[in-house]
């Protein structure tokens, strides 16, 4: 059953405009970040702690251009070369709108570290940096430039772009110590700071890369952070839907 609280139509929105691309994953079991003496100057990433997860779907590509401008008529008409590329420039609360006006949500960081992962412990969904201009469009490959989405290899659940192209918003509050205290079980991140003055001072998770990225801030289990207000031409996002979190069936 649909909730009242999502926007009227979304589920219609969703059956038209994006369940063709979702891809279903599976209840999982994974270990989720990296082992405290392999975690260098990079912060948020320990310890490594295992995590299960309900089914749910994530989108095999990030929102683009062209179906975000179906919700902000202030973004259309979109030029023919820039229908496919990834939508950048939107802060973390309008990708969530978005996400609700289709029946979706943005993932939460676990369900984004395993559908970009697989659960496998490389670092990258190539296991190595050697191959990872086959699935991304980075500092190494990408001359600086968004490139259209699904032009890279897919990992082994056959999503895209989890690596490179853009940074993608994940629903979760940022805290760096979160990992110490997760839950097991469909960890959601902390609860952000409530008040209205406190909401803009918010972090929310970002994963990825970018176009601008190492290969570094490629991996599986970089963890980025920005305020939810914050917009930036290399900064989009992917849908999800289900799983614990979600208000439909995975």
């Amino acid at each position: 059953m649909r909730s009242a609280s999502l926007p009227q139509d979304s589920d219609e929105r969703y059956a038209e405009l994006i369940e063709p691309q979702m891809r279903r994953i599976e209840g999982a079991c994974f270990s989720m970040g990296t082992e405290a003496a392999n975690q260098r100057h990079f912060c948020g990433e320990s310890p490594r702690h295992v995590v299960e997860l309900s089914p749910y779907r994530i989108a095999a590509m990030p929102v683009t251009n062209e179906l975000f401008a179906s919700f902000d008529r202030s973004r259309a008409p979109v030029r023919r070369e820039d229908q496919r590329k990834p939508v950048v420039n939107v802060t973390w609360h309008e990708a969530s709108l978005f996400a609700a006006w289709v029946g979706c949500r943005l993932p939460t960081e676990a369900e984004w570290e395993f559908a970009c992962g697989g659960g496998s412990d490389a670092e990258w969904c190539c296991g190595d940096d050697a191959d990872l201009v086959r699935h991304a469009w980075y500092s190494e490959n990408a001359a600086g430039e968004l490139h259209e989405v699904g032009t890279r290899e897919p990992n082994c659940l056959r999503v895209f772009d989890c690596h490179g192209n853009v940074w993608e918003w994940c629903a979760d509050a940022y805290d760096q110590d979160f990992y110490s205290s997760s839950p097991s079980v469909d960890p959601a991140g902390p609860s952000p700071d409530a008040g209205v003055e406190a909401q803009p001072r918010v972090h929310r998770v970002c994963r990825g890369g970018s176009i601008h990225a190492l290969a570094e801030m490629c991996r599986t289990r970089y963890r980025l952070h920005e305020p939810a207000s914050f917009w930036a031409g290399d900064l989009g996002f992917r849908l999800a839907r289900g799983g614990c979190q979600g208000r439909h069936d995975g």
